[in-house]
C-alpha cells in the first residue's frame, strides 16, 4: 500500500510520540523530533510505503535520543494488559480453527495511539471478520511444510499462542517471527522473553531488522532464506499489509484489524473491520 495524503499526519504523530517517549531532556527531544520530521519531509511521497518511512524516521529518533527502545514501557503495559485480558476471555474460547483465528485477531486491537482502557474495552468485544477466507487458508494448510507466523504488537503474543500451537501441530515446521530490533511497539525477542512465553512458541526467529512490516532488503540473510522456502505466511497487522500488498506474494495470509482509513480503503472494508484474507494485490 502506497502512502496517501492522509498518511502524512499519522506519520508525523508517530514521530512526535516516538520523540516524546525517547527522552525527557527537552533539548534532546526537540533535536530528535526535528530529525524525525526531516526524514518525513524528505521521504514522504505517493511512491513510498508508509511503513518504510516510519522505520527511517524512528531510526534517526532513536539514534539522536540515544534510546534504543523508546516504547519499552508502552510494551510492558501492553503485555500486562494482554495477559490479563487473555486470562478473562480464554475460558470462553473454543478450540476450533475459527475461534482461534478470532482470538489472535482480537489481539490486533492493540494501538499505541490509544489509551489502554479503550484498548482493553475493545479487546473484550467479539470478533467478526468482514473478509473471512479462513476456509481457503485451511485448504492450503494441508500441503504446507514450512509456515511463518509474522507478528505485530508486543502484547499480541498471548492471543497468538493458541493459534500458533494448533498450526505447529498441523505442519512440519512452524516459525514464530518477531522483529530483529525495537521499532514502535512491535514484538521483539526481548519482549517475548519478558512475557514468559518464549519457550511456549518453541521455534522463534527474527526478521533481523527494525522495520514495521517487512523490508526484505534490510532483513537478515537468515530470514530471507527462511522467507524464500516458506510455503505459507500468516502476517499480522497493518504494517505487513502495507508491505506485502505491494509484493503480490500469494503465500501471504493477512490477519488484522483495519484501524486507519487508508488501510481500510485499500482493503475495501469499513474502518475498524477485522480481515482474514489472502494477498491479492489490492488496488483500492
Amino acid at each position: 500500500m502506497r502512502a496517501v495524503e492522509e498518511c502524512y499526519a499519522c506519520l508525523d504523530r508517530l514521530i512526535v510520540t516516538t520523540a516524546t517517549l525517547a527522552t525527557d531532556v527537552p533539548e534532546l527531544r526537540e533535536k530528535a523530533l526535528a530529525a524525525g520530521r526531516a526524514v518525513l519531509e524528505a521521504e514522504f511521497s505517493p511512491d513510498r510505503i508508509p511503513a518504510q518511512i516510519a522505520a527511517a524516521a524512528q531510526r534517526v529518533i532513536r539514534e539522536t535520543a540515544q534510546n534504543p527502545d523508546p516504547f519499552k514501557k508502552v510494551k510492558e503495559g501492553e503485555l500486562a494488559l494482554s495477559a490479563r485480558v487473555v486470562g478473562e476471555v480464554s475460558p470462553s474460547v473454543s478450540d476450533d480453527w475459527t475461534s482461534l483465528f478470532r482470538l489472535a485477531a482480537l489481539g490486533n486491537s492493540i494501538d499505541f495511539f490509544r489509551d489502554l482502557a479503550t484498548v482493553a474495552a475493545e479487546m473484550r468485544m467479539p470478533v467478526e471478520f468482514y473478509i473471512d477466507e479462513i476456509p481457503a487458508f485451511l485448504d492450503r494448510l494441508a500441503g504446507v511444510r514450512c509456515l511463518l507466523f509474522l507478528t505485530d504488537n508486543a502484547g499480541e503474543c498471548y492471543f497468538d499462542l493458541p493459534l500458533f500451537r494448533r498450526l505447529a501441530a498441523a505442519v512440519e515446521e512452524a516459525v514464530y517471527v518477531v522483529k530483529g530490533a525495537p521499532v514502535q511497539n512491535d514484538l521483539t525477542l526481548a519482549d517475548l522473553e519478558a512475557s514468559g512465553l518464549r519457550e511456549a512458541f518453541r521455534r522463534v526467529e527474527t526478521t533481523g531488522t527494525d522495520s514495521p512490516g517487512l523490508d526484505l532488503e534490510a532483513a537478515s540473510p537468515a530470514f530471507r532464506a527462511l522467507y524464500e522456502r516458506a510455503d505459507l505466511i500468516l502476517a499480522k497487522g497493518m504494517g505487513y499489509f502495507e508491505s506485502f500488498s505491494e509484493m503480490n506474494d500469494r503465500r501471504v495470509f493477512f490477519l488484522l484489524k483495519a484501524k486507519c482509513r487508508p488501510v481500510a480503503a485499500a482493503l475495501g472494508v469499513p474502518q475498524g473491520s477485522f480481515v482474514a484474507a489472502f494477498s491479492r494485490a489490492w488496488e483500492g
